[in-house]
């Protein structure tokens, strides 16, 4: 948390410093940011993934814009549990598309606001490595069976708030560059198991692992976002 007031409070400064520079910008040359509105595209890298945008500048005070961006990434690794080894693998799947309203308390500092069509479901799954000594008995590995355990988002449509700066560049001052950091709410998190063979119990609704972990991982229902844009404009 403390890390995150620091961002912020980076951010404020960063702001002020391109605030004075679109000061100057409007001094110079006559005009002010009414006359940069029109019609805007581009792309993103966020910690959300990556995606392309389009906004509307309207006036010196509102914005908006919309866009989808998307990121996967997999990791397998060999997971030990209970005297078990597992073959496991990690699918991150996170993104969505966005409308969101940017509105402007200086010159280049903004508040934004808005939704998001929530992509949010990683997603694991995992078999048996080896096969399962119980005694004098040995169970095959395809009996022991394999699992899947899957995390969605409470909110489909999760409310979005957030800081940032834009600047414009080029001689014409026909691009804009968006640094911003937000925070999505998704709620908590609804988990499903799936699971075969000597597993199968793991996903009976009777022995209750789906609320064990529901709950363990209730207090993660926000989903911060740190955001690089480009736009070029078109019209």
């Amino acid at each position: 948390m403390r890390n995150w007031w620091f961002s912020i409070g980076l951010l404020f400064f960063i702001g002020i410093f391109f605030d004075a520079q679109a000061g100057e910008i409007s001094d110079n040359d006559g005009s002010g940011l009414a006359d940069y509105s029109g019609f805007y595209v581009g792309g993103q890298a966020t910690t959300n993934g990556l995606g392309f945008n389009l906004k509307y500048i309207f006036n010196k005070r509102l914005t908006l814009k919309a866009g989808v961006e998307s990121m996967r990434l997999s990791h397998s690794f060999l997971l030990e549990e209970d005297d078990m080894s597992y073959d496991a693998k990690v699918n991150y799947k996170t993104g969505g598309m966005f409308l969101l309203a940017d509105f402007f308390y200086t010159r280049a500092l903004y508040l934004s606001g808005g939704v998001m069509m929530n992509d949010f479901q990683p997603y694991m799954t995992g078999r048996a490595a080896e096969s399962l000594e119980y005694g004098d008995i040995n169970i095959p590995a395809s009996k022991v069976g394999d699992f899947r355990i899957t995390i969605e988002p409470e909110l489909k449509y999760s409310p979005y708030g957030g800081l940032g700066i834009r600047t414009f560049m080029g001689k014409n001052k026909m691009v804009t560059w968006n640094f911003e950091t937000g925070i999505y709410y998704m709620g908590p998190p609804d988990i499903s198991i799936e699971a075969t063979g000597l597993l199968s119990p793991t996903a009976d609704p009777a022995h209750g692992q789906k609320e064990i972990l529901e709950k363990q991982f209730s207090a993660y229902n926000l989903y911060p976002v740190v955001k690089l844009a480009l736009s070029l404009r078109i019209f």
